[in-house]
């Protein structure tokens, strides 16, 4: 019955979800999950959501394949868990240096940019129109903003 529901490319999208939030949860001691999972729901999840829906309306990405995981056929609801999930892991390995930050962002955003053209590889993700050029520009911008707040946040917090 379970594969009635789900398709080939549904089971991807779980399966990655689950490889990143297991990998979170090994990674992050347990003291810190709800701070982690606190950011990485606002600047992973909800963040994907606004992003990946203006960049579907507007013809730059299309998502393909969902299986029972699909939400309105535009979008997989495993989407945004799957971007908590990475931007925990993300706030968690911040480099204080500033140097060390720019290439952190700039590593982060070919990483997601690379899983980008993968998914596109397997028809599950497309790049449309100048899509494919502005995707890096939108994950370092992306990227740097969730940065500078954590970081401007997490120092109000230490000085209080």
């Amino acid at each position: 019955m379970l594969t009635q529901l789900m398709n080939k490319d549904g089971l991807f999208y779980l399966a990655f979800a689950l490889i990143i939030g297991i990998t979170a949860f090994i990674i992050i001691p347990k003291l810190l999950y709800k701070k982690f999972l606190l950011y990485g729901l606002v600047f992973g999840g909800i963040a994907d959501a606004i992003i990946a829906n203006v960049c579907t309306i507007t013809g730059i990405i299309r998502y393909n394949g969902f299986g029972a995981f699909g939400l309105i056929d535009t979008y997989s609801i495993l989407t945004p868990i799957t971007w908590t999930f990475a931007f925990m892991l993300f706030f968690y390995f911040l480099p204080v240096r500033k140097g060390f930050l720019i290439v952190y962002i700039l590593g982060w955003s070919a990483i997601n940019y690379s899983v980008g053209i993968v998914m596109q590889n397997l028809h599950l993700f497309s790049y449309l129109g100048i899509g494919l050029y502005i995707a890096p520009i939108i994950f370092i911008v992306w990227y740097s903003i969730s940065a500078y707040v954590f970081r401007r946040y997490e120092q109000k917090i230490q000085l209080s």
